[in-house]
C-alpha cells in the first residue's frame, strides 16, 4: 500500500498551493481535517429523516474514528455508520423475497458532508430501484491513509442482504476509494460481490491505496466500468486524469467513458462549496447546467452499469445451469478468473494509452477512440 506525505496529500485532494494561513488560521491538521462542505437545503430534504441532524452525522463520524464502522464491529453498527436509500419495492422480510442483483455503495468526495450526495442517491433508489449505501467517515475522508480499502462493503451487505452484487462508485477522492476496494477484493479472489465501478471526476492512480492498480488488462473485461467527467470541472487535475487513461479497461465492451457537457466538479453533489476556494484553493468551474440536471445524467450512467451487471449475472447463471465453462464460471474460487499472478512486480509500469467508448448517452458526450 502507498502512504502519501503532506505534499502528495495536497495533490491528492486537488489542492494547489493553498494560502499559508490554510493550516494555522483554520486549525486544520492533515490527520484530522476539521473543514467540510455542508449540504445544501435540497440535499438535507433528500436525506432520510434519521440522518438529517448534524449530531447524527457527527456521531457516525465518531464511530468510524473509533474503528467501529468496519471489521468485527461492522454488522453491529451498520445502522449508524451509513445512510441507506431503500427502493419502495425492497423488502427483505417477506417469505417469498426474491434476491436483488445489484446495489450501489457510494463514496463521497474529500471534505464533503455525505448528505451532500443525497439527491443523487435518491435518484438511484427512487427512480431506478437501486438499493444504496452511503458510508459516513471520520473527517469526511473515505480513504484512510496507510490502508488499502475502506472495509465498508460488509455494512452495505448487512443493510441489504438481498443484494448479490455491488457497484463501487465514488466522486473525486471517493472514486479512489471505490477502485481500491474493488482491487483489494479481486486481489483476494473475492469478486462475487463486485458488480461494477463508477468514477465521477476521478481517475485510477497508483500512488495511493493499494499501489499498482491497473484495470487495463483483458482479465478485467468482465467488469462493468464507467469513467465520468464534467466539461466545466475546475477542480480535477486534467493532466493527471489524462495520464490515468491507460489504466482503464478501455478495450472492454463493458467500459463507458462519459463527459457530462456543462457540468462541473461539485455538480455531482449538492453541497456548499463557497469556502473551498479560500481554504483549498479550488475553483469548482462555471456550470451551464443545474446540479439536478448533472445528477440526472449521472444516475442514468450508473443505472447503465447496473443493467450491464444484471445482464451479465443472468448470462453467468444460464451458463452455469447449462454447464458452460465460461470465463465467469471457471478459474478462481470466486467464479471469475484469477485476477493476479502469485508474484506481483511493482516496477511493471508499461503504458498502453487508450481512450474508449461505446454507444451514445443522451446529454453525455462520449470520447471517441
Amino acid at each position: 500500500m502507498r502512504v502519501p506525505n503532506l505534499a502528495s496529500l495536497l495533490e491528492l485532494l486537488e489542492i494547489s498551493q493553498p494560502p499559508s494561513s490554510f493550516v494555522t488560521e483554520r486549525n486544520l491538521q492533515f490527520n484530522a481535517l476539521s473543514f467540510t462542505s455542508p449540504p445544501l437545503p435540497e440535499a438535507i430534504e433528500a436525506t432520510p429523516e434519521a440522518f438529517r441532524a448534524n449530531e447524527t452525522i457527527d456521531a457516525a463520524r465518531a464511530l468510524d474514528a473509533a474503528g467501529l464502522c468496519f471489521g468485527d464491529a461492522a454488522e453491529e453498527n451498520a445502522d449508524e455508520c451509513q445512510i441507506t436509500f431503500v427502493p419502495a419495492d425492497y423488502d427483505d422480510t417477506a417469505d417469498d423475497t426474491v434476491p436483488r442483483t445489484v446495489g450501489v455503495i457510494f463514496f463521497g468526495g474529500a471534505l464533503v458532508d455525505p448528505r451532500g450526495y443525497s439527491p443523487l442517491m435518491r435518484l438511484l433508489s427512487d427512480t431506478f430501484g437501486l438499493p444504496v449505501s452511503l458510508p459516513i467517515f471520520e473527517g469526511d475522508l473515505s480513504l484512510k491513509f496507510g490502508t488499502c480499502e475502506t472495509g465498508r462493503l460488509a455494512q452495505a451487505q448487512t443493510a441489504f442482504p438481498l443484494v448479490r452484487k455491488w457497484i463501487f462508485a465514488g466522486h473525486s477522492l471517493g472514486g479512489i476509494s471505490a477502485f481500491n476496494d474493488a482491487w483489494a477484493m479481486a486481489e483476494r479472489n473475492e469478486t462475487d460481490a463486485i458488480g461494477g465501478l463508477v468514477l465521477l471526476s476521478s481517475y485510477v492512480r497508483q500512488d495511493f491505496g493499494c499501489g499498482m492498480t491497473n484495470f487495463s488488462g483483458s482479465e478485467w473485461d468482465w467488469l462493468p466500468f464507467a469513467s465520468v467527467s464534467a466539461s466545466e470541472d475546475g477542480v480535477m487535475n486534467a493532466t493527471n486524469f489524462a495520464a490515468g487513461q491507460y489504466l482503464l479497461p478501455s478495450g472492454s465492451p463493458m467500459f463507458l467513458n462519459e463527459t457530462i457537457e456543462g457540468g462541473n466538479h461539485g455538480g455531482f453533489g449538492s453541497y456548499d462549496d463557497s469556502e473551498r476556494k479560500v481554504l483549498l484553493n479550488q475553483t469548482n468551474g462555471n456550470a451551464t447546467i443545474t446540479n439536478e440536471e448533472q445528477q440526472q445524467q449521472t444516475a442514468v450512467i450508473i443505472n447503465s452499469i447496473s443493467e450491464m451487471t444484471e445482464t451479465d449475472s443472468v448470462q453467468s447463471e444460464d451458463d452455469e445451469a447449462l454447464g458452460v465453462n465460461s470465463a465467469h464460471s471457471s478459474g478462481s474460487p470466486s467464479g471469475y478468473p484469477s485476477m493476479f499472478p502469485t508474484e506481483v512486480h511493482e516496477n511493471d509500469n508499461t503504458f498502453s494509452a487508450a481512450f474508449s467508448v461505446a454507444g451514445s448517452m443522451t446529454g453525455c458526450k462520449r470520447k471517441q477512440r
